[in-house]
């Protein structure tokens, strides 16, 4: 199970919290520039924090020029990270008009050499791809494209499987995960709307067996891949350090709030922990009956003592909220 790239969430802080709960098996990093990471930069040497896990988190790349992913690939590999990721599947308006993104998928040569371009720069570490379906629904491009993918060298591919118009909101059609699973060699991660046990059963039926990746489900549940595990009889021995998960079946949520506050203070530049927290409790405020309050309250507010001393007031207004069944 891998936690998904997401910006301005899948940081250091956040994969703290994560491995805290234990049970996730690969975490993504937040999509870098591969211009920015060949560049200096102030910020520098906060997104090459690759903890807590370094060997277990792979570092996504954006952009399209070939010989610069191959220079941010060297440079990356300088650390003891797992491995690099291409972006193919990002749709945002600002990243699209780039080049960058889902847009490389219309240009496979393109994609392609970007990926010969850092397999040849990163033997012995995992390159990845992830991507959408593509403009328009049609299951032979998708085969094809990632068929040359994995001809240029990639280990394994990630599909949200949408097209770049679908909205996120809306499910995705995990029958696209099985049809790469059945069509491809490598292995084929799943990634969009797990949230909760049914709903990784629910997937599995519809694509088989095989590695999934989630994302937004994480940052309301941060225990959500230690649940799934739990519930899928796959128990683990606690991870390295100190342990979060619970001996029952409750999770302490002040004491998680508190956890996350306290890293992003330590592991994330000062001017960017307050944007970092808004992201964060967007999602994990739907764990409240009345967090929609609390969520827009958040987005207004410019302290990170502010937004801490608003999630801990709102517990102390309804304390029977402060443990979260797992379950």
């Amino acid at each position: 199970m891998f936690l998904a790239p997401m910006a301005e969430i899948s940081h250091s802080a956040f994969r703290r919290l994560v491995a805290d709960f234990g049970s996730c098996d690969w975490y993504f990093t937040e999509m870098l520039s591969a211009a920015a990471v060949t560049s200096t930069s102030r910020y520098s040497t906060w997104y090459c924090d690759f903890g807590p896990f370094p060997e277990k988190t792979i570092v996504q790349l954006a952009g399209n020029n070939p010989d610069i992913f191959g220079s941010a690939a060297v440079l990356l590999l300088k650390h003891p990270i797992a491995g690099i990721d291409i972006n193919m599947g990002c749709s945002v308006f600002n990243i699209n008009k780039r080049g960058w993104g889902i847009e490389l998928m219309k240009d496979s040569d393109l994609a392609a050499r970007i990926v010969e371009k850092v397999r040849s720069g990163i033997q012995g570490r995992t390159l990845s791809v992830k991507l959408r379906i593509g403009e328009k629904e049609d299951p032979r491009a998708l085969i094809d494209f990632c068929g040359k993918m994995v001809n240029a060298g990639a280990d394994f591919i990630t599909l949200n499987p949408r097209t770049s118009k679908t909205n996120r909101d809306r499910p995705g059609d995990w029958e696209y995960v099985r049809l790469l699973r059945n069509e491809l060699s490598v292995p084929i991660v799943g990634n969009g709307e797990i949230n909760d046990f049914p709903g990784f059963q629910s997937r599995a039926k519809k694509a088989g067996t095989g590695p999934v990746m989630i994302g937004r489900g994480a940052v309301r549940k941060p225990w959500l891949f230690h649940l799934l595990k739990l519930e899928s009889g796959n128990r683990q021995s606690p991870p390295p350090g100190e342990d979060l998960v619970p001996t029952g079946t409750t999770v302490d949520i002040r004491e998680t709030i508190e956890r996350y506050m306290q890293y992003l203070r330590k592991y994330q530049p000062a001017d960017f922990q307050v944007s970092r927290a808004r992201r964060f409790f967007y999602y994990f405020c739907d764990n409240f009956k009345f967090g929609t309050h609390l969520k827009t309250a958040v987005q207004t507010m410019s302290d990170l003592r502010e937004i801490q001393a608003a999630a801990l007031s709102y517990l102390d207004r309804n304390p029977a909220e402060a443990f979260i069944p797992m379950k």
